[in-house]
């Protein structure tokens, strides 16, 4: 399915079935979806992905299994209905992310790095089937900008359901962190954010906020691309799991003063741009000139406290860095001259006093 809004309405009947006993889930679900056989299709294939929804009602589920043993460096990750999905050779501990334990991986041998982060936090029923949802919408996501979700559910290894995700490995070089050294060096890092930007906005389009932007997480690839090294994993796991230890810890992140006031599911994009503006202001923070003052405008507008006063998503935010980019020649150096050296404004003098000469000769003439 490919229209959002489909797949959006997909999860909500997904959802509003489950609420329902076993036996009325089907005819609910023939209802809700009425003529649409596509959309039915789409609800059919979440049901039969938590196949295992009876159990939904009295114990916390779990959509996959891992196995396997960590001395001999491999696990095997499998659906709860036993479909294998693919063998991961351990390729070391990385540092924990927050509340996520980390491994860089390689999939059956032979597929490309991945890393596996497990969140090690207990999962409620309601919890649980929140995570699910969630999961299927970042496996959903593509775009060049972001990592693609190899997958994501929830595994129980003795604790009870916990959230995991198997992210493929960006590799690249992180954005600069401090001020920018000259005008053109500005000019490329902010070149790369609005790049960025593209990427973030594919989350916002979804629903999703990422909630953790910092140069040390955008990364720019041999190859000239701008990529974020993880969708927002954290902001997704506290969205579903409110009032939990999750949300706790996104609150803590960042520096939009909503975050520690408001409850996650309060939250949306203008947060991600808060902290490309603080991004922004930092790299202007040396520079002065016609483009630092009109970055450090955007930047102003973006960190503003009241969050009403910001841009309301990733994309306009990017829009007014390329306005800026955009105009080199007026932006930069001073007023564009004609092919005498005069400006505009002292050649369009002498081209209407030239005219008027030229009038009155004729005039005398005739």
């Amino acid at each position: 399915m490919s229209a959002p809004r489909d797949q959006q309405r997909a999860d909500v009947i997904f959802a509003e079935a489950m609420d329902r006993p076993p036996a009325a889930r089907v005819a609910y679900v023939e209802t809700a979806c009425g003529e649409d056989e596509t959309l039915r299709a789409e609800v059919r294939e979440l049901l039969d992905h938590y196949s295992s929804a009876e159990d939904a009602l009295t114990q916390a589920r779990t959509t996959h299994r891992i196995s396997g043993r960590t001395d001999v460096e491999y696990v095997d990750l499998r659906t709860d209905t036993g479909r294998m999905v693919g063998t991961c050779r351990l390729d070391g501990r990385l540092p924990d992310d927050g509340l996520f334990e980390r491994w860089a991986t390689r999939r059956s041998g032979e597929g490309p790095p991945a890393v596996l982060s497990l969140a090690r936090q207990r999962l409620s029923v309601d919890e649980s089937r929140r995570v699910g949802l969630h999961a299927e919408a970042l496996l959903r996501l593509d775009h060049p900008g972001l990592p693609r979700v190899l997958e994501a559910g929830t595994v129980d290894l003795g604790r009870g359901a916990e959230a995991f995700f198997l992210i493929e490995h960006v590799e690249g070089t992180p954005m600069p962190e401090g001020p920018s050294p000259s005008t053109a060096d500005l000019r490329r890092r902010v070149e790369s954010m609005a790049a960025m930007c593209d990427a973030v906005q594919e989350l916002h389009f979804n629903g999703l906020i990422h909630g953790r932007l910092s140069p040390a997480r955008c990364v720019v690839t041999d190859d000239g691309g701008t990529r974020l090294i993880d969708p927002g994993l954290l902001a997704m796991l506290a969205r579903a799991t409110p009032e939990s230890s999750a949300e706790e810890a996104f609150r803590a992140l960042g520096t939009a003063p909503e975050r520690p006031a408001l409850s996650t599911q309060a939250l949306d994009g203008r947060v991600d741009v808060y902290e490309l503006g603080t991004m922004l202001r930092v790299w202007t923070s040396d520079l002065d000139g016609p483009v630092v003052d009109r970055l450090n405008e955007i930047a102003g507008k973006a960190m503003s406290h009241d969050r009403q006063d910001r841009h309301r998503s990733a994309a306009a935010f990017g829009d007014d860095l390329r306005a800026v980019l955009a105009p080199a020649s007026a932006a930069d150096g001073p007023a564009a001259t004609g092919p005498t050296g005069v400006s505009p404004l002292a050649a369009a003098v002498l081209i209407t006093l030239a005219a008027a000469a030229a009038f009155a000769a004729g005039v005398v003439l005739f």
